[in-house]
């Protein structure tokens, strides 16, 4: 019996409910990454559109699951994997077809040229203070461990199947044991900074705030879940409990761009929709700004007509690859 199925089968519901809601993640001035007329998706066409996208999803969703169950017993760590890529894959082509179709009621540029005039300031917000708490855990947990080196064996698990059965171990290491501490922190580093790089780096509007409390958020979740993953030589913590601070982050997070994205006051970039390439990137050496709105979901995605945007880019992943050295 394929007792990955269960868990492949939870990723691949939430992947298509995600992919269904993607649609209503970006302000609704966005319909299918195309700038359209405020009534638009809320006309006859807009909601045909939406309802044969949706349509696809769910299309997906199915079949990936018969695909999970058909194929998991002979080959479960492919139909693991393969289970929720079909409705992100599937999900990504409706939607281009969809903004093929929509393109064609896309809102007539003014021609005026605009100035916001808006009390946003450029400083950080009062509680941006709040971003050095967890940044209190990994070295919390490093001196628990230190304490405690005695208790740790000489070789302990350091992954575990879908099944929740150990499949790699490490040997007691310094770098083994303090390994997933240090490059916990790293990822929050890297979380924080992108986050204040988009902060300054955006242009003003409440969008911005919205994406600091997010990022600020996922701060929080990597800080429990590395700080976790450390603990687990000494403590008899069951592994899949390390889904649970993900489990809670995300649909929170999505919630809070959903309602921020409902938000009929929410003001966008009004950049150019021919400067977008697939509706996900922004290409634009006209337009100073690092970050940009996103046309495809909520957040903001990079200019990469613009060299400091390409930096950050490198330096980004340079950054995640760098920090697998931590890690036995």
């Amino acid at each position: 019996m394929n007792t990955e199925l269960p868990l492949s089968l939870l990723i691949t519901a939430f992947t298509g409910a995600l992919m269904a809601l993607l649609p209503h993640l970006s302000p609704r001035q966005y319909f299918f990454a195309i700038t359209v007329e405020p009534g638009f998706r809320s006309s006859r066409g807009g909601r045909a559109s939406i309802r044969r996208y949706q349509a696809w999803v769910l299309a997906a969703v199915v079949l990936a699951a018969v695909a999970a169950a058909t194929l998991g017993d002979q080959w479960p760590g492919a139909a693991f994997v393969l289970a929720p890529v079909l409705p992100l894959v599937i999900g990504i082509g409706a939607f281009l077809r969809e903004r093929a179709r929509v393109i064609q009621h896309a809102a007539k540029p003014s021609g005026v040229r605009e100035a916001r005039l808006t009390p946003d300031a450029d400083h950080l917000p009062h509680w941006i203070w709040m971003a050095l708490p967890p940044f209190l855990a990994p070295p919390t947990a490093a001196a628990w461990l230190r304490a405690h080196w005695n208790a740790i064996p000489e070789r302990f698990p350091i992954h575990w199947n879908a099944s929740n059965q150990a499949d790699a171990w490490a040997a007691k290491t310094t770098l083994a044991v303090y390994g997933p501490l240090l490059c916990g922190v790293g990822m929050m580093l890297l979380m924080l900074l992108l986050a204040l790089a988009m902060f300054h780096g955006a242009r003003r509007g409440p969008q911005r705030l919205v994406v600091l409390k997010i990022l600020l958020g996922c701060v929080y979740m990597l800080a429990v879940v590395f700080t976790a993953i450390s603990l687990l030589p000494v403590l008899a913590i069951p592994p899949l409990w390390l889904l649970a601070p993900v489990g809670l982050y995300l649909p929170a997070a999505i919630w809070w761009a959903w309602k921020a994205a409902q938000d009929p006051d929410m003001q966008i970039d009004k950049t150019p929709d021919d400067c977008w390439y697939l509706g996900m990137f922004y290409c634009n050496r006209q337009d100073p700004a690092i970050f940009v709105q996103k046309r495809m979901g909520f957040g903001y995605t990079f200019n990469m007509a613009n060299p400091l945007a390409l930096v950050l880019v490198v330096l980004l992943i340079g950054g995640i690859v760098s920090l697998n050295v931590f890690l036995p």
